[in-house]
């Protein structure tokens, strides 16, 4: 789905994920309040049982711990005064009803009832007490009440049984704090042993019979069952969403029991449904108005880019729009700012192009013809200028009243561009109504470049200049060099290629510096002349190296069977190819003389 609009690309890519985001991010949220919630309650409701349990688990502790006295001291020197003691604090113990015991073929052990007991002067030695093991609740026909007892086999040295050791303690009394505790009054609980059986139970303030067995029916309390023969203690969840009943257990450490308690899970869950209530409504109503905020605040954006975008269009064909409003200082008030002033800038330079334009047709006017034939000689030259005016300059020029003499001439001005344009068409004019006048070509030289100086003594701008005169009637060549790099001369009798040197500066630098002329005799058939500009053999390629003036040379011996025309069109080819993909940094101009 590709948006056609930035008010549909808002939506589809700020609006909805953002909603989902904070949608998910609340659900995530939710989920861990509610988890926490959830285990603060398995927390404090196994808080409350261990509570209870310890209650228990103290008594009877305390109980197994007089009765491992008992051990301890059985044997030793007046060990019938330590066993008394032990018995009478056992009996004075809160909830013990009585303490018995029970030795094999044995009158010297004393058997104790309530409050009364016998001691043997020499009583047997103990070897080992056994377990300890605590009876299921039974009914008691002299307290009138349920009792428990916690007794223990006691054996010899070698093993064997010689007694039994019982204490008897009040059920009630032992579960007392228990049934006196909120969470047992406000909530379904249950005392139960390992085996299942209900110790003592409560559902609604109300008791259930002490015959039935746990886990008997009920789904939770089967998986509550299940759990705590695993672990001792935990949480278990009914189900539903939030679960109709949530239950938690703990196992008792001295007695083989563990209670359960088990609570409605609206009850349970009531902060947690509340707050789900609460959170969703809250959320969404922030979500949303989050949206509506995040839409309002973008929406200027977009109208803001929206009107932009209009004008760029309206810029794109041609039309230059009034400026925008800057209404903001942020980045879109920027971005309006900087295409107001593009636009202006863009303006101007559209004015400038088309002066440029202008510019290049008449420079483009001012050179001679590309090809050009004088008798037995035919000659090419081409300009390739980086922008679209340059400093790079050459011209052929007759002389009427003389005929058999051609003047040629190649020139390069610092720089390149409209203003190196500019002194090239000065160049050009002062050569020209200089050379058709009466003068030797050095005079020729001299009279241009004092007539330069007067329009760059100011400027640091300068001209290098190679003049060059072919006097067919005469078969000789006359040249001067203004600070121009020498021309090629190609003889066919030798067949190599040497240069046309010579002293001379460059134009426009001192107005009285004097040029010379130099001299060529005897021009052979197939001789080739070429002058060129700098930009030609100081092309660069990627890597920063120069094509040289011997790759030049290599280029015109290989193409001087060739016409003049084909010829700088070879070497133009080369260095194009040298070049690559870099952008041309340099005027580059040839010409070449061919003599047929």
């Amino acid at each position: 789905m590709q948006p056609k609009t930035l008010q549909h690309r808002i939506m589809i890519f700020i609006l909805i994920p953002v909603f989902f985001i904070l949608t998910g991010m609340g659900w995530i949220s939710f989920l861990y309040t509610r988890n926490a919630m959830l285990k603060q309650w398995g927390e404090t409701a196994i808080a409350k049982l261990q509570k209870s349990s310890h209650m228990i688990d103290m008594r009877l502790s305390r109980t197994k711990y007089l009765l491992s006295m008992l051990k301890n001291n059985y044997s030793q020197d007046q060990g019938h005064i330590v066993h008394r003691f032990i018995v009478e604090q056992l009996q004075e113990m809160e909830g013990v009803v009585e303490v018995n015991s029970d030795f094999l073929n044995d009158t010297r052990i004393p058997a104790y009832a309530s409050r009364r007991y016998m001691v043997n002067p020499n009583p047997m030695p103990f070897g080992r007490m056994e377990k300890f093991q605590l009876s299921f609740p039974q009914y008691n026909a002299k307290l009138n009440s349920e009792t428990v007892s916690l007794s223990t086999d006691v054996k010899d040295k070698i093993g064997k049984k010689i007694g039994r050791i019982e204490v008897v303690i009040s059920f009630q009394d032992l579960i007392d704090q228990i049934s006196k505790a909120n969470w047992w009054k406000n909530n379904k609980a249950f005392l139960i042993d390992h085996g299942g059986n209900i110790l003592i139970s409560t559902q609604q303030n109300k008791e259930i019979p002490k015959s039935d067995v746990f886990a008997d029916t009920d789904p939770l309390e089967k998986k509550t069952l299940e759990a705590l023969k695993q672990n001792p203690y935990g949480t278990i969840f009914g189900p539903g969403h939030p679960p109709d009943e949530i239950s938690g257990y703990y196992h008792l450490i001295e007695a083989p029991w563990s209670l359960v308690l088990i609570s409605p899970g609206n009850q349970v869950l009531k902060p947690i449904i509340n707050f789900r209530r609460y959170y969703f409504i809250v959320g969404f109503l922030s979500i949303i108005c989050v949206l509506l905020f995040i839409r309002i605040s973008i929406t200027g954006t977009a109208n803001s880019i929206k009107r932009v975008s209009e004008a760029a269009k309206h810029l794109a064909n041609g039309t230059f729009s009034q400026q925008l409003p800057v209404l903001s200082k942020d980045e879109v008030g920027e971005l309006t700012y900087n295409f107001n002033k593009m636009t202006q800038q863009l303006k101007e330079r559209l004015e400038l192009k088309e002066a440029m334009n202008l510019a290049m047709k008449v420079q483009q006017g001012l050179l001679p013809p590309t090809n050009f034939s004088y008798k037995n000689i035919e000659i090419s030259g081409r300009s390739v200028y980086c922008d679209q005016t340059g400093g790079d300059y050459f011209d052929i020029i007759e002389f009427p009243d003389e005929p058999g003499k051609i003047c040629v001439a190649v020139g390069d001005v610092v720089g390149h561009g409209i203003g190196a344009a500019l002194l090239m068409a000065t160049t050009r004019a002062l050569l020209r109504s200089r050379v058709t006048q009466k003068g030797s070509l050095s005079r020729v030289m001299n009279d241009v470049n004092r007539l330069l100086c007067l329009d760059t003594r100011d400027t640091g701008s300068f001209v290098t200049l190679f003049l060059l005169m072919v006097d067919v009637n005469k078969d000789e060549l006359q040249w001067v060099r203004a600070g121009h790099e020498p021309a090629m001369f190609y003889s066919p009798e030798q067949e190599n290629i040497t240069e046309l040197k010579g002293e001379g500066i460059v134009l426009g630098v001192d107005k009285d510096w004097t040029y010379t002329k130099n001299f060529q005799y005897h021009i052979p058939k197939g001789t080739v002349v070429l002058i060129g500009t700098d930009g030609t053999w100081e092309v660069e390629n990627k890597s920063g190296e120069r094509l040289g003036k011997k790759s030049v040379e290599k280029v015109l011996q290989k193409s001087i069977l060739l016409s003049s025309e084909e010829i700088v069109h070879s070497i133009i080819s080369e260095t194009q190819k040298f070049r690559g993909d870099i952008q041309q940094n340099d005027d580059i101009t040839l010409l070449v003389l061919k003599f047929l």
